[in-house]
């Protein structure tokens, strides 16, 4: 069975855990890094895939079978247009649009077009959340009747300041 290939647009920090991801998946494999900084051809080499520095170059040399958009957030549906006219899905991480009226056109143009567009819920799928369902699930905290949550995440410095 070969496996599903995936391009990350975005060598910076999201990106980069998208791309560990990819690297320790049995069913999918990392294609390529799309990314015009002069740091994401460290990040490539490191991987072992080539570096495309848009994803129209990308396309015109290889067709991934998805990618995932790990760019600045007011990149985010240019280029998830940009997939979806070429029929190419994509993962895009959140936000996903900068207006309301940019997400809308992009929740259009994946509606019309039948283009698979996900949004990075990532930390669904995440240690903490994983565990929190194990104890609601186990019954220790009795029959729950409502949830209201609020998390805060530490983020380095360098998360913001390297975007």
């Amino acid at each position: 069975m070969s496996k599903t290939r995936i391009a990350v647009a975005g060598a910076g920090l999201i990106g980069q855990a998208h791309i560990r991801v990819l690297q320790a998946s049995a069913s999918c494999a990392l294609s390529a890094v799309v990314d015009p900084s002069p740091a994401a051809a460290a990040v490539a080499a490191q991987a072992g895939v080539p570096l495309f520095t848009s994803i129209d170059e990308l396309l015109a040399q290889d067709r991934p079978d998805g990618l995932i958009l790990a760019t600045p957030n007011p990149l985010h549906v240019p280029q998830a247009l940009r997939c979806i006219a070429a029929g190419l899905p994509v993962l895009v991480e959140k936000p996903v649009a900068t207006t309301v009226a940019e997400g809308q056109t992009l929740v259009d143009a994946a509606e019309h077009s039948g283009v698979p567009v996900l949004v990075g819920h990532h930390r669904a799928h995440s240690p903490i959340m994983a565990k929190a369902r194990q104890v609601v699930q186990s019954g220790q905290l009795g029959r729950l009747v409502s949830v209201m949550g609020s998390a805060t995440f530490f983020k380095p410095d360098h998360y913001i300041d390297d975007g």
